[in-house]
């Protein structure tokens, strides 16, 4: 396999790409300069002697001189780009502080399923860290080619985007995910809406997704003996997303993370068929958690992007079928908390003692 790099991160050109404001604008245009002139002078200095002694008409003479412009400009800007790459250079001082390589394939897999958003944010897909961090041991003002992320900054996004700041709170997130933090809201939605606001709610998350009815119909079905899909895309997906930055904060241990995101990635290869199947149930859930256009639309543009411009390794990983059996509140469709819902609704209709009640 190729030397191991990744994109620049922000950018979605499989690897780092050369770029003159990386601190080296005015080194690389001297440079050139110096290499291309070099070059014509010499060409010169030889077609003049020839000219003299007439060995070289003048149209092959003015011809020549052209060419050795063009050749020494094209030289010029190879050697420049040898010169100057920064950004590869300091990508892997990065990767030294850690021996980062490339992965297992058991990890590259389940990091398969973030693709799609890290895609459409130019972050990593081939590391724990989606981003250049300080809890690789790299110092935050050390690279000048891409930021490096502090912990500070990471547990800013992990509370305002989960309210996760501890090792504890982590873990009771990822608890309640893994028992469906929005599976088995979807799941009760179908067993106790009344049926015209559970329609319309059906025809607004298929509005929002751009996905058929029907589907939506579907993710409450079991399908060849599976159980429903209900939105564990989404739940799933946010086991992974949660491990990743909470990891890059300093929250959990790397085992940790990987633990989850193993745990996610064998669920998922067990109840999705394909890599579109697992993230067109994530849109769906998350349309369901949002109800924002807005937001549902950069997915469905995510999901298309990836599809069609992707060319990073992780996309040609070949999605594995897992056999294994699933955990039983994937396998009974949330039926616990349905059941609990259930009942509880039904309490609320008891209308209990009545005082002038007196008949027997």
């Amino acid at each position: 396999m190729q030397e191991f790099i990744q994109n620049q991160p922000g950018e979605k050109d499989a690897r780092p790409k050369y770029n003159p404001q990386d601190g080296n604008a005015a080194v690389s245009g001297w440079a050139a300069f110096v290499l291309a002139a070099v070059v014509v002078v010499i060409t010169y200095a030889v077609l003049d002697r020839l000219r003299e002694i007439n060995k070289v008409q003048s149209w092959m003479y003015y011809t020549s001189i052209v060419l050795a412009l063009a050749l020494g400009a094209l030289l010029g800007n190879f050697l420049v780009r040898k010169m100057t790459r920064k950004r590869i250079k300091e990508q892997k001082r990065y990767y030294q502080l850690y021996g980062a390589d490339w992965l297992p394939q058991e990890k590259r897999e389940a990091l398969q399923l973030d693709a799609p958003d890290g895609y459409q944010h130019g972050e990593w897909i081939e590391t724990l860290e989606y981003w250049p961090c300080e809890a690789r041991g790299a110092a935050v003002k050390g690279f000048r080619t891409f930021i490096v992320t502090s912990k500070e900054e990471r547990l800013t996004g992990n509370d305002q985007s989960w309210g996760v700041l501890s090792a504890q709170s982590y873990h009771e997130t990822i608890d309640r995910l893994f028992n469906g933090m929005h599976s088995q809201l979807f799941a009760a939605d179908r067993a106790l809406m009344p049926a015209e606001a559970r329609q319309n709610m059906q025809r607004r998350i298929a509005a929002l997704t751009q996905l058929p009815g029907a589907y939506v119909e579907r993710c409450w079905e079991r399908k060849d003996n599976r159980p429903p899909q209900l939105l564990w895309g989404f739940d799933l997906n946010r086991v992974i997303e949660l491990s990743r930055t909470s990891f890059m904060a300093g929250l959990i241990s790397e085992e940790t993370a990987w633990n989850n995101i193993l745990k996610t990635s064998a669920y998922a290869h067990a109840l999705f068929d394909s890599l579109d199947d697992f993230y067109t149930n994530f849109r769906l859930g998350h349309a369901y958690w949002c109800n924002d256009f807005r937001l549902t639309n950069e997915k469905l543009k995510a999901h298309k992007s990836y599809n069609e411009n992707c060319d990073w390794p992780i996309k040609k990983i070949s999605w594995r079928k897992n056999e294994d059996p699933l955990p039983e509140v994937i396998q009974n469709a949330c039926e616990e908390f349905v059941a609990f819902e259930t009942r509880k609704n039904q309490h609320k209709e008891i209308k209990g003692f009545q005082q002038d009640n007196n008949e027997i």
